[in-house]
């Protein structure tokens, strides 16, 4: 059985048996988060190079690979939040993890924003290329940030 960091629960609640269970289970965020980062830079480059090429295909991949990434980021947040709960973080590196919590509902926003518009025009406009780019640009800070607290902070990481 292999064995994970052990579960200290904060001193302003008291211990149930969901924390039991919390302590069984490995870490479920960087195993998700992982999904939403790609298909959202797959994404805007699809449509970009769908609509420089004028290629009808790589504009499906951006319409739908963007829908999926919505999905995986609702779930890459639900499960930072859980692991959060899980982890004794110290008080500089907990206040980090709010930081990359509070980039995580910005790009989740930002991501929810795109897909919408991408359902309801046919075909990404320059407006829209400009805005997936920042999106994605707020992936790849959200995304080093969230290494950095592992591997600068030991966020997550049994010692």
């Amino acid at each position: 059985m292999p064995r994970f960091a052990p579960l200290i629960v904060s001193p302003c609640r008291v211990p149930d048996a969901t924390d039991r269970k919390l302590e069984a289970m490995p870490p479920l965020h960087p195993a998700i988060v992982h999904f939403p980062v790609a298909l959202a830079v797959t994404s805007v480059a699809s449509d970009t190079a769908g609509a420089l090429l004028a290629i009808r295909s790589l504009k499906s991949v951006g319409e739908w690979t963007i829908a999926i990434a919505v999905g995986g980021a609702a779930l890459a947040v639900a499960a930072g939040y859980r692991d959060m709960r899980r982890d004794a973080l110290k008080a500089r590196t907990h206040a980090m993890v709010h930081l990359h919590l509070r980039f995580g509902w910005a790009v989740l926003i930002a991501l929810i924003a795109l897909a919408v518009w991408r359902w309801i025009a046919t075909l990404p406009s320059a407006i829209y290329l400009g805005l997936g780019w920042l999106t994605v640009a707020l992936v790849l800070l959200q995304a080093w940030l969230g290494g950095e607290l592992v591997y600068a902070h030991g966020a997550g990481v049994a010692a």
